[in-house]
């Protein structure tokens, strides 16, 4: 499968846990959609996909396998260059942690980064 953008998963919020009463967001999700919200051009350089709570989460597990289905994930396109600590999976690259995620997207499309 090609991928031509760098594509952000997130979590789509409020969501239910049948494990859990209640109803939840990811807190690094949430940090993600504030990040989005202070550079709100990376929507449109990027792909951003919301996913429901339930695992198997398909799409993100066609790109990166099932093992790596936590969210958030950025999966980086085929043409990206993967930066310093990407993780790899079958030859694509991912960062699935908000601090290298909004890191990569600040040096790659501008912007507002994370504060060290």
């Amino acid at each position: 499968m090609r991928l031509a953008r760098d594509t952000l998963f997130i979590l789509r919020a409020p969501f239910e846990d049948p494990e859990l009463e209640g109803t939840w967001f990811c807190t690094s999700c949430a940090t993600m959609e504030g990040a989005l919200l202070a550079n709100p051009h990376w929507a449109r350089s990027i792909d951003v996909k919301r996913s429901a709570y339930p695992r198997p989460r398909h799409e993100v597990i066609a790109l990166i396998g099932e093992e790596n289905q936590s969210l958030p994930v950025l999966v980086l396109a085929d043409a990206s260059t993967p930066p310093d600590g990407a993780k790899e999976f079958e030859g694509r690259f991912f960062l699935d942690e908000p601090k290298p995620i909004t890191r990569y997207l600040a040096a790659s499309y501008g912007g507002a980064g994370p504060h060290p």
